[in-house]
């Protein structure tokens, strides 16, 4: 379970690990869960209050006899985003509106300092 240091509100939430239905509390880091042979429906969110879920994400995994299998989760940069499951590495889903938002900001910053330059070198 990875989040983004962008994202590091969600340290406070405590991620949500579903499997076939029977849910369990995970932690951020490496979650050993070990499981008998067969298939599974691996569900993974955050628990919110808006949107309900974070990033959820999913994914059908089956595990053979003696099998030991690594997976990866990714919380999105933005949480509308769905989050990303599978083999590492896994990408950042969210990450375009994240540096939209930050984007925004920091051009109407330089903007403001641009036009409060050539005021003061007008006047000067």
């Amino acid at each position: 379970m990875k989040r983004h240091w962008l994202g590091g509100l969600l340290a406070m939430i405590t991620p949500m690990i579903i499997i076939n239905g029977h849910a369990t509390l995970g932690r951020w880091g490496r979650n050993a869960i070990p499981l008998p042979p067969g298939q599974y429906h691996l569900h993974v969110h955050l628990p919110y209050f808006l949107p309900a879920q974070i990033g959820p994400a999913d994914l059908t995994i089956w595990l053979q006899p003696g099998m030991a299998l690594e997976l990866e989760y990714r919380a999105p940069l933005w949480a509308y985003s769905r989050g990303a499951l599978g083999t590492a590495p896994q990408p950042w889903n969210g990450k375009g509106c994240m540096i939209t938002l930050l984007a925004i900001p920091a051009g109407v910053l330089a903007l403001l300092v641009m036009v409060i330059l050539v005021a003061a070198l007008s006047y000067g």
